[in-house]
């Protein structure tokens, strides 16, 4: 892991300077909203437009990253947001404000697009889902210790915005002088709202309400405190006490969500967070500054947490291949009821008074305890074993799709080495010395060899079978890798190059076809009649090994993946490949695949 995270470091840096000015923004702005007289409905509307840019940048960031690139994008896209702040020092106009608060929402969406992308290429499969929960940490800490920033300077002066813009411009730095360039990023079909309601309505539905209660709750509660006389040093730890609880909660919310019916655990939070809003209000108005402030963490933690049910509500119901489409309509959900909620609830705070807010947010967090009860009266509850994980997601508005380890991975195309590149011009160009480069690797042992023989192999001129015997001539100890890469390079002729093998090396070539199956399973059938037609006695031994390996692939293969899954054709097709080559196993052969998959083989066993 910290080979993974090392290279990462200044982007990592970037993201925790980001996210401390954006953690003084959001403090900053409400409270100097409220110093300069602004209407409260105002204040609301001002900060919704923050979702209304989140929302363009997050349609559109993919296409600037395509047109400038990842550094010159992120580069660009956080010095127009330090030129907005600064903008909103000069002059205090709401309409301005507003303006300033899209484009910050719009960049924002950017940047959170680029470094997840940068993010996701030095992650591999199995460790994609620890970068992203350390990523979403590190921005959880930044956007906390920013709100402290507030009590340097006082909110009245224009001091803080410079301050907020210099950290905005600081965050640059570190992803400008680093190595790194960022991948190319692919364009994702968004899956329509329609059909994502239809698949899961629950999900849907939460994700959008999530959004309306977590910017309502974050954008508002400034105000909230500033009307209960809570303010310099406790306003930031009132705020900090709001987002550490959606960092604290989420680990233990996540493993209830992921060991009970989901929905079961729903209801217990959204009914703990309704009796806990109700109580702040008794607080605040009781001037219980710390009581205040652990109920507001609680309850607050959870709504953080609903957007993360939500999620993976909507994906207990989708294939793996939908999950990445299914996130854009996600996030559009949850950036349609961030342009709702604020406004909302300060029209709410405006006709009756600051306790309004928490009592909006009861009334939302009602609707959907009531939603959940509908749902788990007219449908059934998957089973746990079956349910998606819960992945750790931060509610910025960010779209962390290929760090999901939920979603299909897709192995990074490296581009290939110098030596492989070399290697490949001059078989195009002379084909005898092209063989003789790629002997002289394998010889030698050199660490690109495989890389090297793929591409000599992949040359126009060159003679695969003739290329494959001259290597297992001269190299007969790596004779595995050899083949590997000759296949890999000419997968139309795997047939003839493994039975080649079946010439010169009969007692190795039973282990070969079974690396090449495991490693191609577009080859596996074609590798087991190989193996078996090398080794008839090896028919059982060749068909209990692929009938484990398919066994074990269905295993991991999720429920609502499994009605496009090949193995059971798959299995048949094993048995009458294997019988075709060895028919005096073949009741043997059938016997030991049914043994192996019983759940995967339709087959029955009962003659």
């Amino acid at each position: 892991m910290r080979r993974t995270l090392t290279p990462l470091a200044p982007l990592l840096v970037s993201c925790f300077i980001m996210m401390l000015g954006n953690g003084l923004i959001n403090i900053l702005l409400p409270v100097r909203m409220e110093l300069e007289a602004m209407d409260t409905d105002a204040i609301g509307l001002i900060l919704s437009l923050y979702f209304v840019g989140m929302l363009l940048g997050s349609l559109y960031a993919r296409q600037l990253i395509r047109r400038a690139g990842h550094i010159r994008m992120f580069g660009g896209c956080l010095a127009i947001a330090s030129v907005s702040i600064l903008i909103c020092s000069l002059y205090t106009d709401g309409t301005l404000w507003g303006a300033m608060r899209i484009v910050i929402g719009f960049c924002n969406a950017c940047a959170y697009c680029a470094m997840e992308s940068w993010l996701s290429e030095s992650a591999t499969e199995h460790n994609r889902g620890k970068v992203l929960a350390f990523y979403q940490v590190v921005m959880l800490v930044g956007l906390f210790l920013g709100q402290f920033a507030i009590g340097l300077y006082s909110p009245a002066s224009n001091l803080l915005f410079i301050v907020a813009g210099i950290l905005l411009t600081s965050s640059i730095i570190p992803v400008v002088l680093s190595r790194n360039s960022g991948p190319l990023v692919e364009e994702v079909e968004p899956m329509s709202l329609a059909t994502l309601g239809r698949r899961s309505p629950l999900g849907l539905l939460t994700c959008f309400l999530a959004g309306m209660c977590h910017a309502a709750m974050f954008n508002m509660l400034p105000v909230y405190a500033n009307s209960y006389d809570i303010t310099g040093l406790d306003l930031s730890l009132y705020m900090g006490s709001a987002i550490m609880g959606g960092l604290l909660l989420q680990l233990p919310i996540g493993f209830l969500a992921d060991r009970f019916d989901r929905r079961s655990v729903l209801l217990v939070i959204l009914v703990t967070s309704v009796s806990l809003a109700l109580s702040v209000n008794l607080f605040a108005q009781s001037a219980l500054f710390w009581p205040a402030a652990i109920a507001t963490g609680i309850s607050a933690g959870i709504i953080s947490c609903l957007y993360p049910i939500g999620v993976a509500e909507v994906f207990d119901k989708l294939r793996t291949s939908e999950m990445v489409s299914a996130m854009s309509c996600l996030i559009l959900a949850f950036s349609a009821g961030g342009m709702i909620g604020p406004y909302s609830a300060s029209l709410a705070m405006s006709l009756l008074d600051a306790s309004a807010l928490f009592r909006f947010l009861v009334a939302i967090q009602v609707l959907l305890c009531l939603f959940v009860i509908y749902r788990m009266l007219v449908s059934q509850a998957l089973p746990v074993e079956d349910q998606e994980q819960m992945v750790m997601l931060s509610n910025t508005g960010a779209l962390p799709t290929d760090l999901d380890p939920r979603t299909e991975y897709s192995e990074p195309e490296l581009p290939p080495s110098d030596e492989a590149m070399l290697a490949s011009e001059i078989a195009d160009a002379d084909p005898g010395a092209g063989v003789k480069m790629a002997l002289a690797a394998a010889q030698t042992g050199v660490e690109s060899s495989s890389e090297i023989t793929e591409a000599v192999a992949s040359a126009d001129g060159i003679d695969a079978l003739r290329f494959y015997r001259i290597l297992l001539d001269e190299v007969p100890d790596q004779a595995l890798d050899v083949t590997l890469s000759v296949v890999k390079a000419k997968p139309e002729r795997a047939h003839k190059l493994v039975s080649q093998l079946a010439k010169h090396m009969p007692d190795q070539v039973v282990e070969i076809a079974r690396q090449i199956g495991s490693s191609m399973p577009e080859l596996r059938l074609k590798m087991a009649r190989i193996a078996v037609e090398a080794a008839p006695e090896s028919a059982v031994e060749v068909a209990e090994y692929y009938a484990q390996v398919m066994a074990e692939e269905y295993d991991a293969v999720r429920p609502a993946d499994r009605g496009e899954d090949q193995t059971q054709e798959e299995a048949e097709q094993l048995i009458s490949q294997i019988s075709s080559v060895a028919p005096e196993y073949s009741d043997e052969v059938a016997e030991v695949v049914m043994d192996t998959m019983p759940d995967a083989s339709p087959l029955d066993k009962d003659p």
